[in-house]
């Protein structure tokens, strides 16, 4: 795997915000996935859609995590994984969030709220800083 050192000041607080912000992105979904273990036995608020979705947002949301913790050290490969997957969560957020009656509102706010931290990553790691310190020597 190559590593590299992040030399640019600017380039190394965008990818510290990043891997904050992913961390953020963790604990919601971590907290959306307790909401649908507590409140499972209301069909209301927990749908079979709420569940799979819901597990699937918090494996994703962890592993974007562990590739962010390693982008920041400068890791080439994960700082590519983190821009693509962050960038395919976030369009999947918008997809969702515009089906009407796909889920309830209050999934619908806490999947929103992962898609703003998503997409502040994708502006993050698209900046002119960022793609300079990857780009390949």
């Amino acid at each position: 795997m190559t590593k590299l050192t992040v030399t640019d000041p600017d380039a190394r607080e965008k990818l510290h915000i990043a891997k904050v912000l992913l961390g953020g992105y963790a604990a919601v979904s971590a907290l959306t996935l307790l909401a649908i273990v507590v409140f499972s036995g209301d069909p209301d608020i927990v749908t079979g859609a709420v569940w799979i979705r819901g597990s699937i947002l918090a494996v994703a949301s962890l592993i974007t995590f562990a590739l962010g913790v390693s982008m920041e050290n400068g890791s080439r490969r994960n700082y590519r994984r983190v821009r693509i997957i962050a960038l395919a969560q976030a369009v999947a957020v918008v997809v969702i969030e515009s089906i009407p009656g796909s889920f309830p509102i209050w999934f619908k706010i806490a999947n929103g709220v992962c898609g703003a931290l998503l997409v502040i990553v994708v502006l993050i790691t698209f900046a002119r800083s960022v793609r300079a310190t990857f780009a390949a020597s």
